[in-house]
C-alpha cells in the first residue's frame, strides 16, 4: 500500500465529512423536502441506488445482485420471512407437508393476480422452476431445485422435464414431491430465484429478453416494472392488482444505477436519491452524529476463493501460507467503522437455529493470523521467500473499497517474499470471468439467500452451479449430504460446523476476512418499515412521521 496514497484519500475524505456535517448543520429538516406524500399520506415516490445494471431479472437466470432488489419489489413467494425469520404465508395462504417430510402442498389465494390483472397460477411457480432446470438458460441457482424428485436427473440430461415432481394440475395448488427429506427446503421460498413466479404468457424459452420488457415482466408483489432505461435507471409502481395492495403506501420506486461512493454519497446529500442502503463505511464515517445513519447486522461474508485446480494453490500449504499472513483488523481498518474481522466463512453474525447464538460465538476462529508459521508452510511447500513461485494474480471487482482491500493484501502478502499483481475488473466482466473458473485468487462476497448455513456451505459441494473454483472434497460433501437429512436441529449443526473446518482450516480453499455491516443512510422522519432476517427491505408500508 502507498502511504502517501493513504494519507491522501484520509485528507480529502476528511475535508468531504466537515463539508457533509456542516451541510447537514445547516440545512435543518433537510430530508422532509426529498419525501413527497398526497393527501392520503401516500408516499409518491423514493429513489434507491444499486450497483451497475448487471445479470438478468429472469428468476430462472442469471440472478446477480440487482436482480434481488428487482425481487424483493416485483415478486411474491409462496411463503415469506417475519422480520425475525418465522415462515409467513404470502402467495400461499396455507401450506401442508406431509408425515414422512417428503411432499410439499401450497394453496395459492384466490386473490392473487399478476400487474395486468390476471390471475396468478401453480403453472406459473412451476414455470421458473422448469425452465431453470434446462440447462441452456444458465439458472444460476438451479442447484436449489435438486431436492424435488427428478430434478437433477432432468438437468443432467438423465430424466425428462416431463417427470420432474412438481404437480400444478389444479391451478391453485401446487405440490412438491422430494426425493429424500431436506431439512431447509422451506427456506429456500421466500428468496430463492428459483422458487419465484414467472408468468407463463411472457416467461418462455422462445423469448430470451422478455424479463427486460416492463410489458412482459410482469409482477405478482407490492410493485411492478413500468419503466426501463438500461444502465440508468428502473421504475417501479404500485400494483394495484397485488393481494395486500391496502397496505402499500408507497406508490413508486426509482431503482438507479451507480458505482461510484462519492456519487452516491453526493446524491444522498442532495436529496437526488431518498435512501442508500448498504452504503460503504467510508460514508458512515463522513456521518457519524447524523440522525440518517442506521447500522444493521447482515449474515454476510467477504472472503478470498483459492482455487485448488490451478498452480501454485493445487498445493494447500501454499493456500495455507497466504490464509496465515494475513491481518484482518488492518484489512477491517480500511474498509471502515462497519467492518469486523471475520475467519468463519459462514457469516459472522448469522444466528443460530438452534439456540440464536452467532456463528462466529459458535464456531471460533478457524485460521490464526502468524507470519512465521506461514513462511515456514511456503519454505515447506518449496518456495522458501516466494522463490519459485509463478505469477500470482488477484483478481477483484472495481467497485466500493475494493481497490483498498487489494492494496493491503498485495502488501502483507509480499511480506512472505511474494509479488501478488492486482486485476482490476468492471463488475460484469469480473463476474463472467470469474465463472471461467480459471482465476487463481478471487475476491468474493455473500450474502445469504435463505436463513441457513448451507446458504454458504453448499456452494462449494462438487458440481455446484456456484462452485466457482471447482472444489471437490469428498468429506465435505458427505457432510452436506448428511446434514441435508438430519432433522434434528443440534445434530445438523455439527455437521455443518465440521463442513466449514475442513474448507477453511483444512483445505483453506476459501479466505474468509472481514463482516461488512449494512450501512444505510435513510431520512429520519421515515418510519414503518423494516429489514427481514436477511437484510431484504420491506418498504409496503413505510410511511412519514406525522408531526406532532
Amino acid at each position: 500500500m502507498k502511504i502517501r496514497t493513504l494519507i491522501s484519500k484520509t485528507i480529502l475524505a476528511s475535508a468531504f465529512s466537515l463539508a457533509l456535517i456542516a451541510t447537514l448543520c445547516s440545512c435543518g429538516k433537510k430530508s422532509t423536502s426529498r419525501v413527497k406524500t398526497n393527501d392520503k399520506g401516500e408516499i409518491e415516490e423514493i429513489s434507491v441506488v444499486v450497483q451497475s445494471e448487471t445479470g438478468e431479472y429472469d428468476p430462472a437466470g442469471a440472478a446477480a445482485y440487482v436482480y434481488f432488489s428487482h425481487q424483493s419489489f416485483t415478486l411474491s413467494p409462496l411463503v415469506a420471512y417475519t422480520e425475525d425469520g418465522k415462515f409467513t404465508p404470502a402467495t400461499a395462504e396455507k401450506w401442508e407437508i406431509s408425515d414422512d417430510l417428503l411432499t410439499y402442498t401450497f394453496y395459492i389465494r384466490s386473490d392473487a393476480k399478476w400487474s395486468d390483472g390476471s390471475s396468478v397460477t401453480s403453472a406459473d411457480y412451476k414455470n421458473t422452476m422448469i425452465r431453470a432446470l434446462e440447462p441452456s438458460n444458465g439458472a444460476w441457482y438451479v442447484d436449489f431445485l435438486f431436492p424435488i424428485k427428478g430434478a437433477l436427473e432432468a438437468f443432467n440430461g438423465e430424466g425428462s422435464l416431463d417427470d420432474v415432481a412438481i404437480d400444478a394440475t389444479d391451478p391453485k395448488i401446487i405440490k412438491i414431491t422430494l426425493k429424500e427429506p431436506c431439512a431447509y427446503f422451506l427456506d429456500m421460498f421466500p428468496n430463492i430465484p428459483t422458487f419465484m413466479p414467472s408468468n407463463v404468457k411472457y416467461a418462455t424459452n422462445e423469448d430470451k429478453n422478455w424479463d427486460m420488457e416492463p410489458a412482459k415482466n410482469l409482477g405478482n408483489g407490492p410493485w411492478y416494472m413500468a419503466e426501463r432505461k438500461p444502465g440508468e435507471y428502473i421504475l417501479y409502481k404500485k400494483n394495484p392488482y397485488y393481494f395486500d395492495a391496502d397496505s402499500v403506501n408507497l406508490l413508486s420506486i426509482k431503482l438507479r444505477f451507480m458505482d461510484d461512493d462519492q456519487a452516491k454519497a453526493a446524491a444522498y446529500q442532495t436529496g437526488e436519491i431518498t435512501l442508500l442502503t448498504g452504503a460503504p463505511s467510508s460514508i458512515a464515517e463522513r456521518y457519524q452524529g447524523s440522525p440518517d445513519l442506521e447500522f444493521s447486522e447482515v449474515p454476510q461474508t467477504n472472503y478470498i476463493m483459492m482455487n485448488p485446480n490451478i498452480a501454485p494453490f493445487d498445493n494447500p500449504k501454499v493456500r495455507k501460507a497466504f490464509a496465515l499472513a494475513l491481518n484482518r483488523k488492518d484489512i477491517a481498518t480500511v474498509v471502515g467503522i462497519s467492518c469486523v474481522p471475520s475467519t468463519t466463512f459462514v457469516g459472522r453474525f448469522y444466528k443460530s437455529k438452534v439456540d440464536g447464538t452467532p456463528w462466529g460465538t459458535l464456531q471460533g476462529d478457524l485460521l490464526e493470523e502468524n507470519l512465521e508459521e506461514a513462511k515456514k508452510l511456503l519454505a515447506e511447500a518449496g518456495y522458501p521467500n516466494g522463490e519459485g513461485l509463478p505469477t500470482i494474480t488477484y483478481t477483484y471487482p472495481s467497485m466500493s473499497y475494493e481497490g483498498d482491500v487489494a492494496q493491503v493484501l498485495q502488501q502483507q502478502w509480499k511480506q512472505l517474499g511474494v509479488t501478488v499483481e492486482l486485476q482490476a475488473l468492471e463488475n460484469e466482466v469480473y463476474v463472467a470471468q470469474r465463472r471461467e473458473k480459471k482465476d487463481q485468487l478471487i475476491r468474493m462476497q455473500w450474502y445469504a439467500d435463505y436463513n441457513d448455513p448451507t446458504t454458504w456451505l453448499m456452494m462449494y459441494v462438487k458440481g455446484n452451479a456456484l462452485n466457482d473454483i471447482n472444489y471437490d472434497n469428498e468429506e465435505y460433501n458427505n457432510l452436506l449430504a448428511q446434514s441435508n437429512l438430519e432433522l434434528d436441529a443440534q445434530k445438523r449443526q455439527d455437521l455443518l460446523l465440521k463442513a466449514e473446518k475442513i474448507a477453511v482450516s483444512e483445505d483453506t480453499v476459501i479466505c474468509p476476512l472481514f463482516t461488512n455491516n449494512n450501512t444505510n443512510l435513510i431520512p429520519p422522519e421515515l418510519e414503518n418499515y423494516y429489514y427481514d432476517v436477511l437484510n431484504y427491505a420491506n418498504y409496503t408500508g413505510m410511511r412519514v412521521k406525522q408531526e406532532k
